[in-house]
């Protein structure tokens, strides 16, 4: 009996973390950042990340010179090798859908271990101004 309610738990525990809402995964991430090991891998990350954003932010711009550049949140789950899965964006523009299929690519360095055990969520709240990208 004993080895059956080990193994749901098992079940129910994956079930939850897959169903975790994009709300709820943007508040988890926020929460991470503010942590000591958290704000270390943020001032990591933004050296690397920045000037890949901006080109990609450009990137999607130049494919679309209509570009709605209403502010979205992004989110995505870090792995242990820095790799991103599970992302997601609101609101769903041709910009912010370009952004996400780019930031797949991004070049995350690897988060601690101690935040990136079970995946290490990080969000983005973009807001982009036409000022600040033009070609």
């Amino acid at each position: 009996m004993k080895p059956i309610a080990a193994g749901l738990f098992l079940v129910v525990s994956l079930t939850a973390v897959g169903a975790e809402t994009f709300d709820a995964r943007v508040q988890r991430a926020k929460g991470l950042e503010e942590t000591p090991l958290g704000q270390a891998y943020q001032d990591s990350m933004w050296p690397l990340l920045q000037p890949f954003v901006a080109s990609l932010v450009k990137k999607c711009i130049s494919e679309d010179g209509k570009a709605d550049l209403t502010s979205f949140v992004w989110v995505g789950t870090l792995t242990l090798k820095g790799n991103l899965n599970a992302i997601q964006v609101q609101p769903m523009t041709q910009m912010s859908r370009c952004f996400s299929r780019g930031m797949e690519h991004a070049p995350f360095p690897k988060p601690p271990k101690e935040l990136a055990r079970d995946g290490m969520p990080i969000t983005l709240n973009m807001r982009l101004h036409p000022m600040d990208y033009q070609l």
